[in-house]
């Protein structure tokens, strides 16, 4: 086996440039250098950082590339002279009691042959853009593994799942504050699996579970293939749900599990600060609500990842399903469920009960990853080029998109949530847009019901193509108003 060199990968230090540029976005997006602005020059910035006058300037390069900032011959730097404007509360107002129908199924499943559609600019995809995944390294690694165990394409992965794998799982979440083992770990089939069988193994057809709005729209269809009704919580775009509204919400109707993304939610970027985090799970053990956490998108936080919930100490089931299909193998579907043994042998019971097996080349080849460091080391070069990305994303979007259009601000991965202004519809954009030769989101799927109809969820993923597609899509959301306006 090899040296195992796991070290979290949010605790070795950047690039010096990079951590000097990340310092002066904030300043700007925090209002202390306005649109406009003129920086500090690049021998004050050689002067205050004590580097280099190449390792200033690059800094300046980094940030001119996400067009936050401009040059201007002889003059310096400035701020770039666009503006965006953050959303700042929930869009939908009150809790709902819903049953989980099908009337959404028209329209999501063309957004999802939009989304896998290669011929389309990808601005929908949930997954980055394979260019930045470590392929030659994937393919060196799955190669050796073959060559020295032929016999892994023969044989079946049976619950819980690879050991080894198990343990560098375990490693990870206890590094982020929860203690757990290889015996606190199942390995499913990708992070649906993963949530399917906690609703199967700990809720009943009828049972109510509460979820976020907006939300994945896969846990739409995990509650709908349960036979459970669902209770939409409005979560706010910067901070999600409040625990004191899943408090009242509980004290009218029995809830008997919720679903919660407090790290990186989809499609808001969310975070939960700390105290929150911890109010939430004070309120799912006093109301003896089953926490289902998913943690899907945590590692690719742009600060360390915090501690997830079950790091706080209860008897009610606190479960964590996560997922290396955002961040290192979207095609080989591991995934995993952390929660206490007694609760996993219960998932396990659920696992043997649904598709009994995993595949073995795909835990072999995650647990290698894991084991040897490539997974730290291409998290290192990820996650800053996915925050990049999201700045790409946010500036465009201020530039090409109606006066008026409100943005998120992500604490993680590579999504952006719009908000259009009044007389525009999302739905309407998405048909435009793969018209057009582009693939968005629109936010009606995240909810299921009235409320969204004004949002888009765009993905900061890639690169290639974006500028040029943002401007594009731009003008239709404009024309596209301008057309209501002449009908009406």
């Amino acid at each position: 086996m090899r040296k195992n060199n796991y070290n979290s990968p949010r605790t070795r230090p950047r690039p010096r440039y990079v951590r000097i540029a990340d310092s002066v976005a904030r300043d700007i997006e925090s209002g202390l250098f306005p649109s406009g602005a003129r920086l500090p020059s690049l021998r004050v910035v050689c002067e205050r950082e004590g580097v280099s006058l190449m390792t200033a300037l690059a800094a300046y390069r980094h940030l001119e590339m996400q067009r936050l900032v401009v040059a201007e011959a002889r003059s310096g730097y400035r701020v770039a002279h666009i503006a965006t404007v953050a959303l700042t509360g929930p869009p939908i107002k009150r809790s709902r009691v819903l049953p989980v129908h099908g009337k959404r199924s028209l329209i999501l499943g063309d957004v999802l042959r939009a989304a896998t559609d290669r011929s389309l600019v990808p601005l929908g995809l949930a997954t980055p853009d394979p260019q930045l995944f470590p392929l030659a390294s994937l393919r060196r690694l799955t190669g050796s593994l073959l060559a020295s165990d032929p016999s892994l394409w023969a044989r079946y992965a049976l619950p819980p799942g690879d050991a080894r794998l198990r343990r560098a799982i375990a490693r990870r979440i206890s590094a982020r504050g929860a203690r757990v083992t290889a015996d606190h770990v199942l390995i499913t089939v990708g992070a649906m699996e993963a949530l399917s069988l906690s609703l199967s193994a700990f809720t009943r057809p009828g049972d109510c579970v509460a979820i976020e709005c907006p939300t994945f729209f896969g846990i739409h269809d995990a509650v709908k293939a349960a036979g459970l009704e669902a209770l939409e919580l409005p979560t706010d775009p910067r901070v999600g749900v409040d625990p004191a509204r899943l408090d009242d919400a509980c004290a009218k109707r029995r809830v008997s599990a919720a679903i919660l993304m407090p790290n990186i939610g989809n499609p808001t970027g969310s975070a939960m600060p700390p105290e929150r985090r911890r109010e939430l799970a004070r309120v799912l053990t006093h109301r003896r609500v089953v926490a289902i956490e998913d943690d899907i998108y945590a590692e690719l936080s742009f600060e360390r990842a915090a501690a997830p919930l079950l790091a706080e100490q209860t008897d009610v089931p606190f479960l964590l399903a996560g997922s290396l299909s955002k961040t290192l193998l979207p095609a080989a579907r591991v995934g995993y469920l952390v929660a206490d043994p007694p609760h996993i042998e219960r998932l396990i019971e659920a696992k043997r009960a649904s598709t009994l097996a995993n595949a073995t080349l795909s835990e072999q080849v995650a647990a290698e990853c894991l084991e040897s460091g490539l997974f730290d080391r291409h998290l290192r070069r990820l996650v800053p080029r996915l925050h990049e990305g999201v700045r790409v994303l946010a500036r465009g979007v201020a530039e090409h998109f109606p006066a008026g259009t409100r943005t998120s601000d992500p604490r993680g991965a590579f999504m952006l949530w719009v908000e259009l202004p009044d007389g525009h519809d999302g739905e309407r954009l998405f048909w435009a847009a793969r018209d057009a030769g582009i693939a968005i989101v629109p936010g009606s799927v995240f909810s299921l019901a009235k409320g969204l109809e004004r949002f888009v969820r765009l993905s900061g993923g890639t690169h290639a193509r974006t500028e040029r597609a943002l401007a594009k899509l731009g003008k239709l959301a404009r024309d596209s108003a301008c057309a209501d306006a002449s009908a009406s």
